[in-house]
């Protein structure tokens, strides 16, 4: 199943948007509630990508 979500997120504490080694990411975090919720390993793919300290308005992940 693949499901959109439209995500608002202040980048301020973040290493920007993807995974990286090292680093907390806006990815990595959304990834891990989401896991929690659904009670399995979620991966996302999101439409864009955003630097160190950059917000985001309505990034689209699946």
């Amino acid at each position: 199943m693949r499901i959109a979500l439209g995500i608002e997120y202040d980048g301020g504490p973040y290493c920007g948007w993807q995974s990286q080694a090292e680093g907390i990411t806006v990815q990595d975090t959304l990834q891990k509630a989401l896991s929690e919720i659904a009670g399995d390993t979620i991966g996302i793919i999101a439409a864009g990508r955003t630097d160190t300290g950059v917000h985001g308005i309505e990034q689209v992940v699946h």
